[in-house]
């Protein structure tokens, strides 16, 4: 076939993904990217980048399977065998834009249901827009938890009233600030105070609020 570096491709109808083989792949199309000159002459395997409309109708279950497993669901290798050169159908800026945004929508997917619990909770909030993921979390803790909460203080500075072991109640969340995150009003004792809620881990562990809690808490430690 004589391919070069930058030809377009599309896959022959009737080929699945090599991996696992559970996904028909034929009609999906892209840029060459690399091509393994090692390899058998009369079998040469390709490494095609997807185009943008490819990527835009790549099956969720496909990239959120891709990352758990540590694949790239960006690319895939193929035999020569496997493809046939087509007419590019987009721009590698286009690609570029579609891969930031998938990147961005199945970045919890390798943490397993939690994360994607996380995914639903944050939309299509852009991952890196840290104020805006953190109302998102406010607005959907403060309508699903049930409080008051009792909870355990997992971490403390050395110069905080709250030290880490003290059992407290949760009684509302308070405010957010950068630093710290969703700040929770909180009563040790017979007093009031207001504490950082990814600091908390609820008592009961098999309680809807500590799947709650717990889901931001994992959100906050890896964003």
């Amino acid at each position: 076939m004589n391919l070069k570096i930058e030809d377009s491709i599309i896959v022959k109808e009737g080929i699945k993904e090599p991996d696992s083989e559970e996904f028909e792949i034929g009609g999906w199309q892209g840029r060459v990217i690399e091509i393994d000159t090692d390899t058998d002459k009369d079998n040469i395997l390709i490494t095609i980048e997807w185009d943008s409309l490819t990527l835009e109708q790549l099956p969720s279950k496909f990239i959120q399977q891709s990352e758990i497993d540590g694949l790239d669901w960006k690319s895939m290798n193929l035999y020569e065998s496997d493809i046939y050169k087509t007419v590019p159908r987009d721009k590698e800026e286009n690609v570029k834009n579609v891969q930031d945004k998938l990147s961005d929508k199945y970045y919890w997917a390798t943490f397993g249901e939690e994360g994607l619990r996380i995914s639903n909770v944050l939309g299509n909030v852009k991952r890196h827009n840290e104020m805006k993921c953190l109302e998102k979390w406010d607005k959907h803790l403060d309508e699903n938890l049930s409080f008051p909460i009792q909870a355990i203080v997992d971490e403390s500075e050395d110069d905080w009233l709250i030290k880490s072991g003290d059992v407290l109640t949760i009684k509302s969340l308070s405010n957010i600030v950068d630093m710290y995150g969703i700040i929770a009003k909180v009563k040790l004792e017979r007093k009031t105070y207001e504490y950082p809620l990814c600091d908390l881990e609820v008592t009961d562990e098999k309680s809807l609020d500590y799947q709650l809690i717990n889901d931001y808490r994992i959100w906050f430690a890896n964003k």
